[in-house]
């Protein structure tokens, strides 16, 4: 079983990431098998990023 440590530590950085760079990369790259992890990854920051913002409680919809 691969470390956990190397995908904590992959997500913690796709959480700091600009999201239009992970998009952009996803979106790039031409290995298909790359391809789903890029978006893979850019999913699981999004969703993320879209779970704080519903946390504020100043975020009214």
């Amino acid at each position: 079983m691969a470390d956990k440590n190397i995908f904590e530590e992959w997500f913690l950085e796709a959480e700091k990431t600009n999201l239009q760079v992970l998009m952009d990369n996803a979106l790039n790259e031409k290995d298909p098998d790359k391809k789903k992890v890029l978006m893979e990854t850019y999913t699981y920051a999004i969703g993320k990023k879209q779970k704080e913002l519903l946390k504020n409680k100043e975020f009214v919809i």
